[in-house]
Order: structure tokens, then C-alpha cells, then sequence
């Protein structure tokens, strides 16, 4: 059976808030999204220069991650994510992944207001890959239970290292507020107008 076609695919460069960081560090990160609510996320982390120097989960593996559990607080360590939002509303969704496959899917009625968990939500499907100087995520989440039929996110991808004693960093396609703060609505890309069937959203 054909896979269906992609909805929306994308794929950008993150960049820092903080403005001291390693030279070389990097942050590339995609997504495709299904008409069926079929969401891939991939993430690499490169550092050009050295090894790659993460705060992670322990006893981690490389290969599918099958012992991931749902948890709260993922954001205070390296943690790969996603924000969806429905066009039009302010109603948005947070996605939060662990290298491990720890994950937690929040739901919000406004600007960091109404956090709820978001109820029937399966476990994200992660992969991870490490090399000396490159580490790479892959999840792929079915949000078809709860997400509007037929309709395209608007979308962020964001990530936050942890740099062990040297402190959090916060990654983001944009960074509109004098804070790192990737609940701003503004920094979402919209979806394009009649996007079902296209592969691309508006800036």
C-alpha cells in the first residue's frame, strides 16, 4: 500500500538565543506532516569543532528507544520539541522528547494558559543516532485521536541543550522576545492557505 502523500514538509536551521556559544554548534531539524495527523520529527545536533558534550539521560543506547515513559519537566535538560497551534485559534500544543524516549504531550487554551496533559496521546515512536561530533533524533507521533481532521498546524521546532555546569540552550527557528520563550505565537510558521496537499507553510 502507497504511503501517503506529505502535507507539509520542512526542514530548517535552529538558531541560539544566548549568544555565547561553541563556534561550530549547530542545529538542524525537519518535520512531515500527514493529511492522516502523522507527525515524523528528525533533529540533529552538529558540532564541527569537538565531540558532541550533552548533559543526557543515562545508560542511554543508540538504535529505537523502547522504554520511554511519559514524563513531566523533560525541558530542564536536553530536550527536542514541537509546538503546534490550529490557524486561526489561539489553542496550541507542546510536544516535549528525551533522548531516552521519555515524552510528554501538553495542551494550552492561550498563551501559556490552560495547560492541561493531552489525553489519548500514544507513545512517540524515537530513534537516536550518535556519532563523534553529530547526534540525531527521529520520532514519529500519531496524533490522529485528538488533532482536527484535515487541518495543518501552524508549527515550531525548538530544542534545549544542556550544557551541564555551563547552563541551557534555548534553539529556535526565531527568537521575537528579549527572553527565550518558545510559546510566542509569532514564531510560529503558518500554514499555507489550502495547504492540504502542498508541501510547504508560509513564513
Amino acid at each position: 500500500m502507497p504511503r501517503p502523500a506529505a502535507t507539509l514538509q520542512q526542514r530548517l536551521r535552529l538558531v541560539p538565543f544566548e549568544p555565547s556559544l561553541p563556534q561550530g554548534l549547530q542545529i538542524n531539524a525537519s518535520l512531515s506532516w500527514l493529511i492522516s495527523g502523522s507527525l515524523t520529527l528528525n533533529f540533529e545536533v552538529l558540532n564541527q569543532n569537538a565531540p558532541t558534550e550533552l548533559v543526557l539521560p543515562p545508560q542511554l543506547i543508540d538504535g529505537e528507544q523502547r522504554n520511554g515513559v511519559r514524563r513531566d519537566g523533560l525541558w530542564t535538560s536536553t530536550c527536542f520539541e514541537a509546538f503546534l497551534g490550529l490557524p486561526g485559534e489561539s489553542r496550541y500544543w507542546e510536544i516535549n522528547l528525551a533522548a531516552n524516549g521519555d515524552w510528554a504531550v501538553y495542551r494550552f487554551n492561550d498563551y501559556r494558559s490552560g495547560q492541561e496533559d493531552q489525553t489519548h496521546t500514544a507513545p512517540p515512536l524515537v530513534h537516536l543516532r550518535r556519532w563523534q561530533h553529530q547526534l540525531g533524533l527521529e520520532a514519529s507521533l500519531d496524533l490522529s485521536p485528538w488533532w482536527p481532521q484535515d487541518t495543518c498546524p501552524d508549527i515550531a521546532l525548538t530544542t534545549v541543550l544542556d550544557h551541564g555546569d555551563k547552563g541551557l540552550s534555548h534553539w529556535a527557528i526565531s527568537h521575537p522576545s528579549d527572553r527565550a520563550d518558545f510559546h510566542q505565537r509569532s514564531a510560529f510558521l503558518k500554514s499555507c492557505p489550502g495547504s492540504v496537499g502542498s508541501s510547504k507553510v508560509c513564513a
